[in-house]
């Protein structure tokens, strides 16, 4: 029981503590793993997916951050994707969500298309020190044309910096 107290005061402090990483005019780079889809096709195989994503907080607990991904598939569609998203920081903890637009390329041999999406997501920075976190997230790129063919339900991982 006092591994469970201790844990949840840690916490705390942890999550008190992070409010200073998001204040005006910080800057915050993430690289993510991304691929990690809540979906599964026999057909796609093998599926990685890496993201880049940098900006600043404009305001406190507003960031500003464009996105760059890129998933391969096995047996499936690459994707190429380049975006733009605001982000809200809740200012007494880690949990932040976020909404963006985002320019997607997809390929295949003999297939090309090219989508806009919506892309919202909700996820946590966890601090492991000052300025470095692990942030993972659950997110959703909805296809504005052909959004049942076209969009996806995900889950990413990252490491964040914020300086």
């Amino acid at each position: 029981m006092k591994k469970i107290w201790l844990s949840l005061m840690l916490l705390v402090v942890v999550a008190l503590s992070a409010h200073a990483q998001f204040e005006k005019d910080v800057w915050y780079m993430n690289a993510s793993l991304t691929g990690l889809n809540l979906s599964h096709s026999e057909n796609e195989g093998t599926n990685f997916g890496f993201a880049l994503t940098g900006g600043a907080f404009v305001a406190d607990n507003v960031a500003v951050l464009v996105n760059l991904k890129g998933d391969y598939k096995e047996h499936g569609m690459d994707e190429t994707c380049v975006g733009a998203q605001a982000r809200y920081y809740f200012s007494s903890c880690g949990i932040y969500g976020g909404l963006g637009m985002a320019y997607k390329h997809l390929s295949c041999v003999g297939f090309k298309k090219n989508l806009v999406c919506l892309t919202p997501e909700v996820g946590y920075a966890f601090f492991l020190g000052r300025n470095v976190t692990i942030e993972p997230a659950v997110y959703y790129d909805w296809s504005l044309k052909d959004a049942s063919d076209y969009s996806k339900l995900g889950f990413k991982i990252g490491f964040g910096v914020y300086f």
